[in-house]
């Protein structure tokens, strides 16, 4: 396979039109078309949907399965192109979950970027299961999962916490609510893990559900806009929402269980890789205790109490 066929393939899947796709490369859409046919009959199967009709690409369940093989091997020629360079520059490629990306990551980032020599990285969101399977595979080289689980390959280590408060409209009401007095029914749930929904389960187990359930905590930005409404997040979101000027915080009483970021790498790491995880460690470090004091709890400096109920 050439580098060119699995680029033209990329831009299909990425924009879905074939027209745009040209645009992209420079290639005319025959051209396109001829290449992509030269592609399948490499790979010995279809990979995009072609019948009357169809306005846009669309990519066969062949496609949807090559896409990861095609994004990863674009990254290893990338790689492979570095080998000859006079000063190869380290590189790292970091798992992440939704929300760390919109907490510490992005200044995690910037650090990167800042220090001297500069560090390059390639962040993949992920769910967090997913990640150790993806650092076996050396896909990645260091995650942030929000679950603790053994992998042969991989090394486990609690990294920090983050404590989860309560959020809603601005209102000027009380800093501090006790659990009892909030209505499960005018809740828009996040399931911030097992621990949290078995806190939630244990509290709120009258029947009434929650009002709304949604996975990504920046729908909370547009649907929480009545009085009534209240969520969970982790304290470094419900910064980002309180810079807004339309939401509150309050403290919960009792408080939900702390949510713990795990850092996860390989047990070997190649080289090349475990020098750069030495120059990672460094401005992660740096991104917590300088960037973030206030909402994480670093496990090098201390381990946050295990919270208790109340019945």
């Amino acid at each position: 396979m050439q580098s060119q066929d699995i680029e033209i393939f990329l831009q299909l899947a990425r924009h879905r039109n074939l027209s745009r796709a040209a645009e992209v490369t420079h290639l005319s859409q025959s051209t396109i078309s001829k290449r992509l046919q030269m592609l399948e009959e490499k790979l010995g199967y279809h990979l995009l949907e072609r019948g009357k009709g169809l306005k846009k690409v669309e990519l066969t369940p062949q496609g949807e399965a090559f896409l990861p093989i095609a994004e990863r091997w674009q990254e290893l020629l990338r790689e492979a192109h570095e080998v000859s360079w006079a000063q190869p520059r380290q590189h790292i490629v970091i798992g992440t979950v939704p929300s760390a990306n919109m907490t510490f990551i992005p200044e995690l980032c910037r650090r990167l970027w800042n220090r001297k020599p500069r560090l390059s990285y390639r962040t993949i969101s992920l769910h967090s299961v997913e990640m150790y399977e993806e650092i076996e595979k050396r896909t990645i080289d260091v995650g942030f999962s929000l679950v603790e689980q053994t992998a042969q390959s991989v090394a486990v280590s609690p990294c920090f916490s983050v404590p989860l408060i309560g959020v809603r409209i601005r209102q000027g009401g009380a800093r501090k609510v006790d659990v009892r007095s909030l209505d499960p029914e005018h809740c828009i749930l996040v399931p911030w893990g097992t621990s949290y929904l078995a806190w939630h389960d244990y509290w709120f187990h009258s029947g009434k559900k929650p009002w709304a359930t949604v996975d990504n905590p920046l729908i909370l930005f547009a649907v929480i806009e009545h009085k009534e409404q209240w969520a969970v997040v982790p304290r470094g979101i419900a910064h980002a929402m309180l810079a807004t000027g339309r939401f509150e915080t309050f403290q919960i009483d009792p408080a939900p269980p702390e949510r713990v970021f795990y850092k996860i790498t390989h047990k070997t790491p190649r080289s090349s890789v475990a020098l750069a995880l030495q120059a990672f460690n460094e401005e992660l470090a740096g991104t917590i205790h300088d960037g973030f004091p206030d909402i994480y709890t670093d496990f090098r400096d201390s381990r946050p109490a295990t919270p208790t109920r109340r019945p």
